[in-house]
């Protein structure tokens, strides 16, 4: 002991050092084995789930499930993990149970978003009101559905941005599939000045709808007068196709029908508004 000290400052630091001695004694060897669990344990689970999304069983399941599976799997291996860990520093598995039922609580209170997110992801797993792959509409975002996972659900817009929506708000809110049909009805509205021939606007907006290459031949082609409004009389054409060729046909009877409607002197009308004054 250094001889500044005074025999009771020694006395102190002795029994600090004693007692130093004795934790590392009785418990070094168990925390340096709990560490090595931890360390190689967390190893281990990210290696088997590697492992397991590679495998040839987890390739036969649901694509929709896939990504809940692999979030709990990896969950709960990394729990047995931390159990293992803590049996191994001594402490009692009664103990521990006590604290995870008492800090269950707390916790579920503390997270109940986040378990509302759980109790979604469930539901959209159970119910599939939707699939990986389709593009849906929901909370104001549109996009290609990448990843059901425990807690969020991840979309790939048009333009390449991700989306992660909260499976709680996707499982309570209105939701549009564009794709959970094989066929789908392309819809374009031409307004038209109200003095022209209605039959003979139909005429060739029938024409331009007929000759589409990607439209069904077996669903009948509708262009009907449908409204008057804004100073211009409104003609609806309805186009089936697949739904891989929506857009493609959405736009290539917008662009022919409005040229075919010009080459034959009749333009497309802007709304416009009359005011009178006195």
């Amino acid at each position: 002991m250094p001889l500044f000290l005074t025999a009771d400052a020694q006395e102190g630091v002795s029994a600090v050092l004693s007692a130093i001695r004795d934790f590392c004694v009785r418990y070094g060897f168990k925390l340096i084995g709990a560490v090595l669990v931890l360390i190689i344990g967390c190893w281990l689970v990210r290696l088997a789930v590697k492992l397991m999304t590679r495998s040839r069983w987890f390739g036969r399941i649901d694509k929709d499930v896939r990504g809940f599976v692999q979030s709990a799997l990896k969950g709960l291996l990394y729990a047995i993990v931390i159990i293992t860990a803590v049996a191994i520093m001594g402490v009692p598995m009664a103990s521990v149970v006590a604290i995870i039922a008492s800090c269950g609580v707390a916790i579920g209170l503390a997270l109940q978003g986040s378990l509302s997110n759980l109790a979604g992801g469930l539901m959209l797993v159970i119910f599939k009101p939707f699939h990986v792959g389709d593009y849906i509409s929901a909370n104001g975002y549109d996009g290609t559905v990448d990843e059901i996972g425990l807690f969020a659900t991840k979309l790939t817009t048009i333009d390449n941005r991700r989306v992660v929506l909260p499976n709680a708000a996707l499982s309570n809110s209105s939701m549009v599939n564009a794709t959970q049909f094989d066929t789908r009805r392309a819809d374009q509205m031409f307004p038209v000045d109200p003095a022209v021939s209605s039959e003979e606007v139909v005429s060739i907006l029938r024409e331009v709808a007929e000759r589409q290459r990607k439209r069904l031949p077996d669903r009948p082609v509708e262009v009907r007068l449908d409204s008057f409004g804004d100073g211009c009389a409104k003609y609806h054409v309805r186009v089936w196709c697949r739904t891989a060729d929506y857009w493609s046909v959405y736009y290539s009877v917008l662009d022919e029908g409005r040229r075919a409607l010009m080459e034959r002197g009749i333009s497309t009308a802007l709304p416009r508004m009359e005011v009178h004054s006195s």
